[in-house]
């Protein structure tokens, strides 16, 4: 990854795209509950916790939904890093703004 500031909001918190080492999607323990997507990042003890907002169908679709996502969460954070002035990445929310969002710093 260039040396780019890529930052990554994740609820409260804000991180850098550098220090994420890790991703992973838990499995809900109830079908009614969304997956998260979990990120292990250098210097948190504990996963920081993206609600993905895909809700477990018992057909694998969700399943295959939100490993997608993540799959793209890669790819942001690739793509955040060529930007010229760095990037700001977010999970996107409600209808209109599904997915990934990736904002120019600067």
């Amino acid at each position: 990854m260039a040396k780019r500031d890529v930052w990554v909001r994740v609820g409260d918190d804000l991180v850098r795209g550098d220090t994420v080492v890790g991703v992973t999607v838990s499995d809900p323990h109830y079908h009614h509950e969304t997956f998260k997507i979990m990120l292990k990042v250098t210097g948190h003890r504990d996963h920081l916790w993206l609600d993905s907002g895909v809700r477990d169908d018992d057909r694998g679709e969700g399943r295959e939904q939100v490993n997608a996502l993540a799959d793209a969460f890669v790819d942001a954070l690739a793509r955040g890093a060529a930007m010229p002035s760095g990037a700001l990445i977010r999970l996107g929310s409600g209808e209109d703004d599904s997915g990934w969002v990736l904002s120019s710093l600067g």
